[in-house]
């Protein structure tokens, strides 16, 4: 490497003065694309796309604090629909109570769902019940089977209920 070096270096002595500027002021320049090309410009680029993520992320951290209490609610709410710690049995044979029809038999179905069996109810009752399920404590009606009475207004039904 020290006989590469002192070979250009013998030539470059050997040049003219003119010569010697041009080819000092042309490696200057080279060296200047290099810093540029291989360190300023993928440094400010980077810093760049740091900034861009950086006011992303504070946008998304304003709106989630803004929203914060929001989804605190809505939690909370959703908890006190089902008291804690209450069965799914337990909150579909109160309501049912509590619209003053009394189910002839309860059954769970797996861990998720309630199976429950009516003989004899007034339909706009049953309709009521189900209506205050689904909107108050979120309980849908997975299946459903009808069918008439002998008294008028009278049905007999089986239902599976889920959450």
């Amino acid at each position: 490497m020290r006989d590469y070096f002192r070979e250009l270096m013998k030539h470059y002595h050997e040049l003219e003065k003119r010569e010697r500027v041009a080819v000092l002021s042309l490696s200057i320049f080279l060296v200047g694309v290099v810093l540029y090309a291989g360190i300023w410009a993928p440094v400010n680029s980077y810093t760049l796309e740091a900034q861009i993520d950086h006011d992303r992320y504070l946008k998304l951290l304003t709106y989630l604090k803004s929203t914060e209490s929001q989804a605190r609610s809505s939690s909370e709410n959703q908890s006190t629909g089902k008291a804690a710690g209450q069965s799914l049995l337990s909150l579909v044979s109160k309501s049912a109570r509590s619209v003053g029809i009394n189910p002839s038999r309860l059954q769970p179905e797996g861990s998720d769902a309630v199976s429950v069996w009516f003989d004899a109810v007034a339909f706009t009752k049953l309709m009521l019940w189900l209506e205050r399920l689904e909107s108050g404590q979120d309980i849908v009606v997975q299946q459903i089977t009808i069918d008439r009475r002998d008294l008028p207004g009278q049905v007999s039904a089986r239902l599976v209920l889920r959450p």
